[in-house]
């Protein structure tokens, strides 16, 4: 009897979860379909919503019917960088919990579709109110990707204020979801910019007290001598004075490049450039080993641009290219003139890039090393391009890797090619 109570409990709990997603996929249709029942195939499979085809019937109806029409479409714009991580099956498990999560918080919409490929779309018979439509953004913002761990973007339009007929409502719709992509990629970008120089920032900061400690060492022996001199530094004051002053460029230099400010683009020698990136890694060149030599015939090449992200830049390529050699390597940094441009080229002896990786490199998030953001690059290459120019790599395993940034020239007057 106990075991027949059981079966039964089971079955009945097996019943009311298979019951309850029923009511998901055919209490969205009902909401959405009224007495028009559809056949089965314009239902998205994967979430049991109407699809594209489906929604722009029935909008284009609820258009002409209603006097005022809100509509919403969602995007699911960072999925795609999940599907390395999760797999199909996981970024089909995330959808349908958005689509699940859009049916329920927002149970007032007439219409919720799957759009197509990561995007949802909902609309709404009627006005609504501006508290309403804070709500809406509310769960779009914050309550739905909490729940499903995934970022939306959005764009709101209503009829009859942005036009009367579906196209233009969807036209409106497309438009403000795609300035809102563009806003929030801007923003990773910054985010992502700003992690890369505190990265670095960090690095330099090892190798600068790495850099003060041996002119330290050196003022503290001579301090030292001149108790036996009567405390009478004289002898030593211009090697103390050349070893204070080496702190002070060095943490002059330090200070410049890492203080946040906004981009600001001026005339400026990228000698200037080249020289402040030589003293910011002679330290580390050092300890490691190699040696760091700079050729330029013409040291007045001038380009307008962003000193501190311009430096950044070459900062980057500069601390790869010593990681890039094991054993006592040499760093060698170009400056020159070719067809009205200004190239720079960072050129190692290390062990190279293979062939299969030189189309990767300046993905985001791609890196060879153990440790390491794999942002750099990426970040340089954008940097380089918001600048006018271009960044390219040649490698030859066994052999070395150099990189090449070509720049506007600026002339008086007028930037070359313009």
């Amino acid at each position: 009897m106990l075991y027949v109570l059981l079966a039964a409990g089971c079955a009945g709990i097996v019943l009311l979860g298979s019951v309850k997603y029923r009511a998901f996929i055919s209490g969205g249709w009902s909401r959405q379909s009224g007495s028009d029942k559809r056949p089965a195939e314009t239902r998205d499979p994967l979430t049991g919503l109407i699809g594209r085809d489906e929604f722009v019937r029935r909008i284009d109806g609820l258009n002409r019917s209603a006097s005022r029409v809100l509509m919403v479409l969602i995007d699911c714009y960072e999925i795609k960088s999940l599907s390395e991580a999760e797999g199909v099956e996981g970024i089909d498990r995330m959808l349908k919990q958005v689509a699940e999560m859009l049916y329920e918080s927002i149970p007032d919409a007439t219409l919720v579709a799957r759009y197509g490929g990561n995007e949802f779309a909902m609309a709404f018979r009627g006005g609504r109110t501006d508290d309403e439509i804070g709500e809406i953004r509310r769960m779009l913002d914050y309550d739905i990707p909490k729940r499903s761990g995934v970022r939306l973007a959005y764009g709101f339009s209503a009829s009859p204020d942005d036009g009367k007929g579906w196209a233009k409502l969807l036209h409106a719709a497309e438009t403000r979801l795609n300035a809102m992509k563009r806003e929030l990629w801007e923003q990773r970008e910054n985010h992502m910019a700003r992690s890369e120089k505190l990265r670095v920032v960090g690095e330099l900061a090892s190798g600068m007290a790495h850099e003060i400690r041996n002119p330290l060492t050196t003022i503290k022996g001579f301090l030292q001598l001149s108790r036996a001199n009567g405390y009478n530094i004289e002898p030593w004051y211009a090697l103390i004075m050349n070893e204070v002053d080496r702190m002070s460029e060095l943490t002059t230099e330090f200070l410049r490049f890492s203080k946040p400010r906004d981009a600001l683009y001026e005339t400026m020698p990228l000698h200037v450039c080249i020289q402040r990136v030589v003293s910011l890694t002679e330290s580390e060149t050092s300890r490691l080993g190699h040696r760091l030599v700079y050729e330029t015939s013409n040291p007045g090449i001038a380009v307008r641009g962003d000193q501190d992200k311009l430096i950044q830049v070459l900062l980057n390529l500069v601390k790869n290219a010593l990681e890039a050699m094991p054993g006592q390597g040499l760093v060698t940094i170009r400056l020159m003139e070719q067809a009205s441009r200004a190239v720079i080229e960072v050129s190692d002896t290390g062990v190279g890039i293979p062939r299969e990786e030189l189309d990767r490199i300046f993905q985001p998030f791609y890196t060879s090393k153990e440790q390491g953001t794999g942002l750099g690059l990426s970040i340089c290459q954008k940097i380089v391009h918001d600048h006018g120019g271009m960044i390219e790599v040649e490698s030859e395993p066994g052999a070395g890797t150099t990189f090449r940034i070509t720049l506007p020239l600026h002339r008086e007057g007028k930037d070359a090619g313009e």
